[in-house]
């Protein structure tokens, strides 16, 4: 690797086209320069022959001079169509301008020092050239982790911009020998990934919205400001002073704001003393005292839960399989209470006529009926009435209310809990089916390097940036910097109240630790092997495919629904639904259904069979079939 500066590299928006490099002491002249030259050259000489012949005696007659006269109007007029023509081809000659600024800096003044440079002298110090990659290559060979977005065939947004911030970091060029530098290569434009990087020791990655191209599209700008390096992007957006309910607009100065303020001037919540704050402390200090007893109670359970695991792995997988799940500690952590204990429930019965192992799963349940519940179900469980015993048994009505975010603190705890012994932890919520026993491709074919592994909600609101996390479903590889993650989430207990939802403050701190700490962070592009809400409600295409077993994924999460009664009707008509409806009638596993009960309600949502006589739940919904 040769000596080099760092190279900044914005992806996510487009591609972009470059100049030559010009040798010192050399122009390029066009034909348009040519002709410009000319038609002046022609109008100068026929207004001298005109001034001349008028500045001459003359003894000629008034009719003469009358004549002259008339000629001499005429060629002022057609000097003037010259000048008007002059104007016309100054303004067309755009090629000719660009060619005179990669010539010359930002004063006018010509670049004697770098020649290379296609930015004036002025910034030659930190950036001093470019190219530009494939982006789906550069995303292959530089992953960072978040969901990709956007096909690269869409014009203008299938290349990455990488800037170039000495002449030490450009690439080799493959004419010369090994070693020389690139100095009159050309455009530098869809070159491979490997070769425009070869010479840098750092690459910066930005990732940057594309434009969409419409009259209210973004209007973001970039700024680069050479100074002492930040690893944090500062935001300024055109707001008034009180811009509550204010929409973004020009008419405004640039005020700084947060990162998570919206396009249209939206800021999030942040916790407040007394509402937030304090009693966020009292639950903390009342976790934290029971913790040591808590442990010691949970640390025998989990021991016997591996042991047992370990023995249906040995008698039911692959060899391959058999040696990596036996010597991992993977555990799979849910939250339930009786509100929603109903969809556990069905999660149960549908993996058991899979014939899935579920002996790996722990729930922490926040009341006794769940409690009971798991016991009936042959399901290992956990309930401790001092942190959990105030957790509300009623389900919540919607997203993000009273009930929903003092759950979300039940989340926490209970991975922290089990990753506090040593254990890695898959996290579900109770509205995810399984098609195949997720543990499996985790241990064995995810690669080592990624500290947590997530879901893609799909949402990009900028609260979730730049990761999008689903914290329905992800997974957490137990080490150092992971429990000093969890930890510190145990302790923004008044940002998951504000918020009302432990995942917009899980997704602040991820991008926090990721940048600050190296976390190695990866969400799962959409529409792959753990699908979820958006699929089923924004791709018809991959829920036809998935129907029809051409695509073959490893769970489902019904994400994006409004409540649990509507996620029951949408897993009835998929055909995932395996629990009887008397359930008053039947305990546990006596309440398992030996094939789904295919049940249409809407049809304009995706289901097993054509469901085309049901009503539309959407406005102006559209039949799925």
């Amino acid at each position: 690797m040769k000596r080099g500066s760092f190279v900044t590299a914005i992806g996510g928006g487009g591609g972009g086209g470059g100049g030559n490099i010009r040798k010192k002491g050399t122009t390029t002249i066009s034909l348009t320069s040519i002709f410009t030259h000319f038609l002046v050259l022609l109008g100068g000489v026929y207004l001298g022959v005109m001034l001349g012949i008028s500045t001459c005696p003359t003894t000629t007659t008034d009719t003469t001079y009358n004549s002259d006269k008339d000629e001499a109007k005429a060629s002022i007029t057609s000097i003037t169509s010259l000048q008007r023509q002059l104007q016309r081809l100054r303004k067309e000659n755009k090629e000719l301008k660009a060619d005179s600024t990669t010539l010359k800096g930002g004063d006018g003044k010509s670049n004697k020092n770098n020649n290379n440079s296609k930015f004036p002298d002025t910034i030659s110090k930190f950036v001093m050239d470019y190219a530009t990659v494939p982006r789906d290559e550069f995303n292959e060979q530089l992953e960072i982790g978040v969901p990709i977005d956007n096909p690269s065939d869409k014009q203008g947004q299938n290349e990455v911009l990488v800037l170039y911030t000495d002449e030490k970091t450009l690439p080799d060029d493959d004419k010369n020998k090994k070693g020389s530098k690139a100095k009159d290569i050309g455009p530098k434009i869809g070159v491979a990934t490997e070769h425009a990087l070869q010479n840098c020791h750092t690459v910066r990655v930005i990732l940057q919205e594309p434009s969409k191209g419409s009259k209210n599209g973004k209007r973001q700008c970039i700024a680069i400001v050479p100074q002492w390096e930040s690893w944090h992007i500062h935001k300024f957006t055109r707001i008034p002073q009180q811009f509550d309910g204010v929409t973004v607009d020009v008419k405004y100065p640039l005020r700084y704001v947060s990162r998570s303020m919206t396009d249209n001037g939206k800021i999030n919540k942040f916790p407040l003393l007394e509402k937030d704050t304090v009693p966020s402390y009292k639950a903390l200090i009342e976790y934290l005292t029971h913790l040591d007893r808590i442990l010691n109670d949970l640390k025998p359970i989990l021991r016997n839960s591996m042991k047992q695991s370990n023995e249906k792995v040995k008698n039911g997988s692959s060899s391959n399989t058999k040696s990596v799940m036996v010597k991992s500690k993977s555990v799979v952590v849910m939250v339930c209470n009786k509100g929603q204990a109903h969809l556990f429930q069905n999660f149960v019965c549908n993996a058991r006529s899979k014939g899935l192992d579920l002996s790996r799963i722990i729930m922490f349940a926040t009341d006794k009926y769940t409690y009971d519940l798991c016991h009936a179900l042959d399901i290992l469980v956990y309930y401790d009435a001092e942190i959990f015993g105030d957790m509300p048994e009623q389900a919540a009505r919607r997203y993000g209310d009273r009930i929903f975010s003092k759950m979300m603190m039940a989340k926490v705890y209970c991975v922290h809990l089990v990753m506090s012994l040593g254990y890695d932890v898959l996290f579900q919520d109770v509205d995810v089916i399984w098609h195949k026993n997720p543990l499996e491709y985790l241990i064995t074919e995810e690669k080592k390097e990624w500290d947590m592994l997530f879901q893609d909600d799909g949402s990009r609101q900028p609260r979730y940036n730049p990761y999008s996390p689903n914290t329905g479903f992800y997974f957490v590889r137990n080490n150092p910097l992971t429990m000093y993650f969890f930890s510190t989430l145990l302790r923004m207990g008044d940002l998951i109240s504000a918020t009302k939802s432990h995942q917009a403050a899980l997704a602040a701190l991820l991008a926090e630790f990721s940048g600050w700490k190296g976390l190695r962070v990866k969400t799962w592009s959409k529409s792959g092997l753990f699908p979820g809400g958006v699929e089923y409600h924004q791709n018809r295409d991959y829920m036809k495919k998935m129907i029809d077993g051409k695509i073959d994924p490893f769970i489902f999460h019904m994400s994006w629904t409004e409540n649990k009664d509507n996620k029951k009707l949408y897993y009835e008509q998929m055909g995932e639904w395996y629990t009887r409806e008397d359930d008053n009638k039947c305990n546990g596993l006596d309440c398992c259904l030996p094939q789904a009960n295919i049940t249409c309600h809407y049809k304009d949502k995706p289901s097993k069979i054509p469901c085309k006589d049901s009503p539309p739940i959407d406005k102006k919904g559209k039949s799925f079939w």
